[in-house]
């Protein structure tokens, strides 16, 4: 009895393992940059919000629009609720496309992750900007500036802090220059002119403003 109970033991531990693994899987699928989002919605459901860089390809187009299809190696398809993804993903079977089925439109966003870096570049003549979050009571952005790029003197009207997260920061402020560090923090004064300059060949930093209504 007691061997019987190890072996259940350890066919419990070798499921979750296994399904553990696939679940990895299909987030290390979903973040490649060779991915192939496919939202099988219909396109009202899709204007009504989808997974960032999907493309809509409504269940009732997939075998016409196959082309699209081909020469893409991870092709992520989902919906609703998994199972027209299902049916797209064996009829793209049909002529030897492989596709996971992604399940919901919610669990692939959730498994989805972003790199600021692929949204930003690095200028000597101006800054880059992407939001981060944005919402009521909060704006959070990024700041990118190539070596020598000048974010010009300016003010802010809502507390704020700024996070180097990459590279170095000239900050000037009252007639003063405070060097930025990566990983430094500083609290911007309200309503006190500044100018920000990159030091180095890629610099990044976060600025967080609070009280912040749209």
């Amino acid at each position: 009895m007691r061997i019987i109970n190890l072996f259940c033991i350890f066919f419990i531990l070798l499921g979750t393992t296994i399904v553990k693994a696939q679940e990895k899987s299909l987030a290390s699928l979903i973040n490649q940059k060779d991915v192939f989002l496919v939202d099988v919605r219909t396109p009202e459901e899709f204007a009504k919000g989808s997974v960032a860089n999907a493309v809509n390809i409504p269940l009732n187009k997939i075998e016409i629009e196959k082309g699209q299809f081909q020469g893409k190696t991870n092709i992520i398809l989902f919906c609703r609720a998994g199972r027209r993804a299902e049916q797209a993903k064996k009829i793209l079977a049909k002529y030897n496309i492989e596709a996971v089925n992604g399940g919901t439109y919610q669990e692939v966003a959730a498994l989805q992750k972003k790199n600021l870096l692929d949204q930003l570049s690095f200028r000597s003549d101006e800054q880059t900007v992407t939001i981060i979050k944005r919402a009521e009571g909060i704006k959070q952005v990024a700041v990118a500036l190539g070596k020598g790029a000048v974010l010009k003197k300016h003010t802010t009207n809502e507390p704020a802090i700024l996070v180097v997260i990459k590279g170095k920061l000239r900050f000037l402020i009252n007639n003063q220059e405070i060097l930025l560090n990566t990983f430094d923090t500083y609290d911007i004064p309200v309503d006190v002119e500044h100018e920000v300059i990159g030091v180095e060949e890629e610099n990044v930093f976060i600025l967080t403003k609070t009280k912040y209504f749209k």
